[in-house]
């Protein structure tokens, strides 16, 4: 059941620890999956990595291993022991292997998994990372299940079952769930060409014993959600394009910041001030990680860059403080990432810096206060929610344009709305920004989130500040934006697998990457 994109789902968050939403993030959130199936008592974990896909030659560096064992131990995604959660599984003798095997893989982020708990007990699962932190369950045992995250997932191992017997167990349940005052959204009943069958019951709370023992075989895996917006069978969604959102906005008379507001309230079934709030917090949580940025003065030593925001008060720099301020911002944001502060994917890690140093910059010239940057920052989740409908947040699907393009394009609504802009104007903008970044490839350095990241968001942030002004002032935007994201998907399928975040092509593949590489993985030895 497909549920309509959220804004804190999907698009600004999850709230984290760097370098990688789509690796480190998702990767903790695999990892707590793991911890509920195995009912918070895990003894050893191997994962299975193709080497056709992205997994195969990132995970190390950028935080795959390091986020699974967090998940596994418990760790919240902005848990400051989350990249020291390897050692820290060891010291509590959990054993986390990890296998890089030949067989083909259908996604580039494709997690399998073979866990155990303390009393020995064994199960398998099949997980991939969509990109920006979003998950997916695709399989338990040989099972195909569908799992997001946003439901309490009450699962039920009925081992090989004659159809119609199967089919009664699931009767029976749904006759004794009736019975009691809990509500659940759906009961699903699944199985495999082996007959294997599993009943899972998808709810907003636990089922606890709600059942009592009506289920005497198979085993009950009671799994906990990991998204903060869960998911609700019967919204439908408020929109699915710009087109739809801009009629809305004109018939309602909305700004793009109130649009969003009720979008969110509606897919999260929370109040206005609820939503506001949580963006509220949000922008909050980005403002100390920006200051306490600016003020380290030590050295990460795992890292390529080094501290360099620092460096634009003393340089001799043409005029034009927005530009300025928006490089200085982008910079101190993309800089915390490397360093492991707590960060906000917007909407991924890898393009951090985009949203928050853009709209931060503009509204240090423009002197806008905190409310105008909860405006504006629901302004840039709202182009989020189309892009993540129709195409993707992850550069190992759609290249760079997936990541830092749709960043750009997010912070051009965002600017638009700080000036006082329309919704038509934020979709133009976005639209425009899009435009400018199709293509643009996923090659990082030595396998770390910062080359060539930090210039790549700097151009996004820069190009989203323009696009925003060309919109206010009336250019054409020609391509409307539902056309510009269906062409960001279409172009993103013909990026080679090499170029989409594998470190496999691109300046992955040269000696001075290469060289990095080497360095950094002898000084963490």
């Amino acid at each position: 059941m497909h549920q309509p994109a959220s804004i804190f789902n999907d698009v600004i968050g999850p709230i984290m620890i760097g370098p990688s939403s789509s690796h480190t993030a998702a990767s903790v959130r695999i990892g707590q999956i793991i911890r509920s199936m195995m009912g918070g008592e895990v003894s050893k974990v191997v994962f299975q990595f193709s080497s056709q896909g992205s997994l195969a030659t990132t995970f190390s560096g950028q935080g795959s291993a390091f986020g699974l064992a967090a998940g596994i131990m418990g760790f919240a995604a902005d848990d400051p022991r989350v990249a020291d959660a390897l050692e820290i599984a060891e010291s509590a003798d959990i054993i986390i292997d990890f296998l890089i095997t030949d067989e083909p893989c259908d996604h580039p982020n494709l997690y399998k998994a073979v866990m155990w708990d303390r009393n020995g007990n064994s199960l398998t699962a099949e997980m991939v990372s969509i990109g920006g932190g979003m998950i997916q369950v695709r399989k338990i045992g040989e099972i195909p299940v569908h799992m997001d995250g946003g439901y309490y997932e009450t699962v039920f191992l009925l081992g090989n079952l004659p159809a119609m017997e199967a089919r009664m167990v699931y009767e029976d349940m749904v006759t004794a769930l009736a019975s009691t005052e809990f509500s659940y959204d759906e009961i699903l009943l699944s199985h495999n060409t082996k007959d294997d069958y599993l009943l899972n019951i998808k709810s907003q709370a636990d089922l606890g014993e709600q059942v009592g023992g009506l289920i005497s075989q198979g085993r009950r895996l009671d799994i906990l959600p990991v998204l903060p917006v869960f998911s609700h069978k019967n919204y439908q969604g408020l929109f699915n394009t710009a087109e739809e959102m801009l009629a809305i906005a004109e018939k309602e008379k909305l700004a793009p910041w109130e649009l969003a507001v009720k979008y969110e309230s509606l897919r999260g079934g929370i109040s206005h001030q609820e939503v506001f709030d949580q963006m509220r917090e949000i922008v909050r949580i980005i403002r100390r990680t920006m200051e306490l940025s600016e003020q380290e003065e030590k050295e990460y030593h795992d890292r390529i860059l080094g501290r360099q925001a620092y460096k634009l008060k003393a340089a001799k720099l043409l005029s034009g403080s927005v530009m300025n301020e928006v490089i200085k911002g982008i910079t101190l944001m993309m800089e915390a990432k490397s360093s492991m502060k707590v960060i906000v994917a917007a909407p991924t890690a890898g393009s951090c810096g985009i949203v928050p140093g853009t709209l931060w910059g503009a509204a240090v010239v423009l002197k806008a206060g905190e409310e105008e940057l909860v405006k504006a920052m629901l302004a840039a989740g709202l182009i989020g929610i189309i892009i993540a409908e129709h195409a993707t947040f992850a550069g190992e699907m759609g290249g760079c344009q997936a990541e830092c393009g749709s960043a750009s394009g997010m912070a051009a609504a965002g600017i638009v709305q700080l000036m006082g802009g329309t919704v038509e104007q934020a979709l133009d903008a976005a639209s425009m920004a899009l435009q400018n970044v199709l293509g643009m490839v996923c090659d990082p350095v030595a396998d770390r989130v910062e080359v060539p990241c930090l210039g790549k968001n700097i151009m996004c942030g820069c190009n989203a500040l323009a696009m925003a002004q060309l919109s206010i002032a009336g250019f054409d935007k020609v391509i409307p934006l539902d056309e510009t994201i269906k062409a960001m998907a279409q172009v993103g399928d013909m990026i080679p697998m090499e170029l989409c975040c594998t470190g496999k092509a691109g300046l992955s593949e040269q000696k001075t990457s290469k060289d990095i590489w080497q360095k950094l993985n002898l000084r963490s030895m």
